[in-house]
């Protein structure tokens, strides 16, 4: 068969034709990835691009695909509320047309932008909402790691951590499933960020680490994104040099942007960095740019956050007047995160005791000690939970794979021949049996790893309780007639009180540090127990103080019970002795007093509750388990020539491991 010439050409202008559109659609795709691109790097770019494609089609899917990009553009620029009327506009566009893959993607961006609106004004529920539909459309899988960092990111909010590490790994899931590595470096960024909220430094750490190795390849708001994070862990590690250098970073790579919101927050961190060093003028200027802007917008925690700092500067300055002046800017307390809280607090605490307000200094010593002790209890029950959580997942997902083999074995014996399928099912059962070992053998590694990192939050959780009791036992006798000759015996209380909690912090201690701790804690009180007090210190030569480690608290705890239950009401000379010996095998102590001995099973004083020896008993006995040569802390009664008193024995192996992994 042959074709005419009118034929041809008739053929050949409809080619054109869709030629022509082909070539039109691919240009509109190409300048809404271009725009898409620019965003975060180059705005004036961005609005081109996005511009001349809706200029390019009309009211079209394309057309929305463009305008819904071009509506983040105010997110950028600060102006919210019509970048959310843009992407309402563009989902009632979408809610009547059929549905469509390219249709209900555009929609997931939609919802996930407007939870991201709702992010931005503090109302993690409502964005959660969004957040959750946008879930639902589907997204595309490209979007869906973005999606799982953004409900984390506001279950982080509510303090819901176990919930914001699920969405985490969740994502970590999808891109390496998928090879989406472009996300690998939020999710290690948010994995850090929770585990930073936890105080476990070591493991935010590594997560920090894991980021920083693709950091050079970032988009300039993740770079930003992850130096004020960075500096926030340093900051409360308080190495403030390191964390200004990370704050300056972000602050150098905002500052020719229009970012308002990322630049005054970072302003914010580095005023109160400089206040930490104690440089005030840098300090004044950093909070003096970043309120007016927080104001406008009304950010409260961030301005509560401020006005604690500005307090503090004023309590430095020694302003008073300013300085209650500042502290009645506030009216409540209520929704402010616990960190923030705490930090104002310490502030008015320094601010009571310059002014000898003894006694709200020890309300704000109690609120904060009060505030942080929950941390910890809060910190540690998350953390539980999250490694439960963990665990259940991955078992889950192992279970999940192991069927999936199943069902695909049992498919392919279908399409083989009867020897063939009776073959093809022995290898499939040794298999199986293979596999159901393995996976079981990996499902008890696992469990025992998880185990012993509950065991290490457990022993976090018994160290905590040591500190809120000393300090209060001391603190309800010493505040008892507090007048201005007492002033420096309360500062010296107070520093004590502090590392006291610095101590119990830490797994183990240099043991000068321990001796000059115990030292304290004497002079602290000896005017109770009466000038009939003798003590004396023997620390062979031998002992080399600064390398030696010993469990904190472990001197001052028989220290205490001496002065404490040993010596009150008995007539005569009090003698306390500590002795300090260097065995070839370990470190040994004795600590003696001629009080009234030990009487577990007795009532001792009214306020003894015993939570100091169960804490150290339950801390060695877990210590121990990790060790093959043993730590020793024994009491015993002794009596010579109508004498009493308690002789308290503690031995430390050389090389004892202060570990519970």
């Amino acid at each position: 068969m042959t074709l005419s010439l009118s034929t041809l050409l008739i053929l050949g202008s409809c080619s054109d034709k869709n030629s022509l559109e082909n070539k039109q659609e691919q240009r509109v795709d190409s300048l809404i990835g271009a725009g898409r691109d620019s965003l975060f790097s180059d705005i004036p770019a961005a609005k081109k691009y996005l511009q001349e494609a809706m200029n390019r089609t009309k009211d079209s899917m394309k057309y929305y695909d463009a305008f819904e990009a071009y509506s983040s553009i105010y997110y950028l620029e600060n102006k919210y509320d019509s970048g959310l009327l843009m992407k309402q506009k563009t989902l009632v566009f979408l809610e009547k047309q059929p549905k469509a893959t390219r249709r209900q993607e555009l929609m997931a961006s939609v919802y996930n932008a407007i939870g991201v609106y709702y992010a931005q004004m503090n109302k993690p529920d409502s964005a959660i909402i969004f957040l959750q539909k946008s879930l639902q459309c589907p997204p595309s899988i490209e979007s869906k790691p973005d999606l799982y960092i953004n409900l984390s990111d506001q279950y982080k909010f509510k303090g819901d951590l176990p919930t914001a590490t699920y969405y985490l790994r969740l994502g970590l899931a999808v891109s390496d499933s998928f090879d989406l590595d472009k996300f690998k470096f939020p999710i290690y960024l948010g994995l850090g960020d929770i585990y930073l909220g936890l105080r476990d430094f070591k493991r935010a750490d590594e997560y920090y680490l894991r980021a920083e190795k693709d950091y050079p390849n970032r988009k300039f708001n993740e770079k930003v994104i992850f130096s004020n994070n960075r500096g926030n862990y340093y900051y409360y590690k308080k190495e403030y040099k390191k964390s200004l250098a990370c704050f300056k970073r972000a602050e150098k790579d905002l500052e020719s942007t229009n970012y308002d919101f990322f630049k005054n927050m970072v302003y914010g961190n580095i005023s109160d960095v400089y206040l930490n060093l104690n440089q005030l003028d840098s300090c004044k200027y950093y909070y003096e740019k970043a309120e007016p802007y927080f104001k406008s917008i009304d950010h409260k925690t961030i301005l509560y956050y401020i006005n604690a700092t500005k307090i503090g500067v004023a309590v430095a300055e020694n302003n008073f007047a300013l300085a209650r002046k500042l502290q009645q800017e506030i009216k409540s307390d209520e929704g402010i995160e616990p960190n923030i809280l705490s930090v104002r607090t310490e502030y008015l605490e320094k601010l009571a005791l310059k002014t000898n307000d003894y006694k709200s200094a020890y309300q704000y010593l109690k609120k904060r000690m009060i505030v942080n002790d929950s941390l910890r209890d809060d910190a540690t029950q998350q953390r539980i939970a999250d490694l439960d959580m963990q665990y259940k997942q991955d078992s889950t997902l192992m279970k999940k794979d192991l069927l999936i083999q199943k069902k695909s074995a049992e498919a392919q014996t279908f399409k083989l021949s009867t020897y063939l399928w009776i073959l093809i099912s022995l290898v499939g059962l040794i298999s199986a049996i293979f596999g159901y070992y393995i996976i079981k053998k990996r499902n008890n590694m696992q469990r025992m790893k998880f185990i012993e990192q509950i065991s290490n939050l457990r022993i976090g959780n018994i160290r905590n309780r040591i500190s809120p009791h000393f300090m209060f036992n001391v603190l309800n006798n010493e505040m008892q007639g507090v007048d201005e000759e007492k002033k420096q015996r309360l500062f010296t209380l107070i520093h004590l009180l502090r590392k006291s909690l610095e101590m119990t912090e830490e797994t183990s201690i240099m043991l000068v540090d321990e001796i000059d701790f115990a030292k304290a804690y004497i002079e602290l009180n000896k005017q109770k127990v009466g000038d009939n007090l003798t003590v004396s210190w023997d620390i062979s030569e031998h002992v080399d103080l600064n390398n030696a480690r010993i469990i904190p608290m472990m001197l001052q705890i028989p220290i205490e019970n001496a002065l404490k239950h040993g010596f009150p009401g008995m007539e005569g000379e009090k003698k306390l002795s500590i002795k300090i010996l260097r065995e070839e095998e370990g470190i040994r102590i004795f600590v003696t007093d001629n009080g009234k001995g030990y009487h577990p099973n007795g009532v001792s004083s009214p306020t003894s509750t015993g939570t100091g020896l169960r804490v150290l008993n339950q801390t060695l006995q877990i210590l121990n388990a990790r060790n093959r040569q043993k730590a020793v802390f024994l009491i015993q009664n002794i009596g010579t020539q109508g004498e009493t008193g308690t002789k308290v024995e503690i031995f430390i192996p050389h090389h004892y491991k202060y570990e519970y992994k």
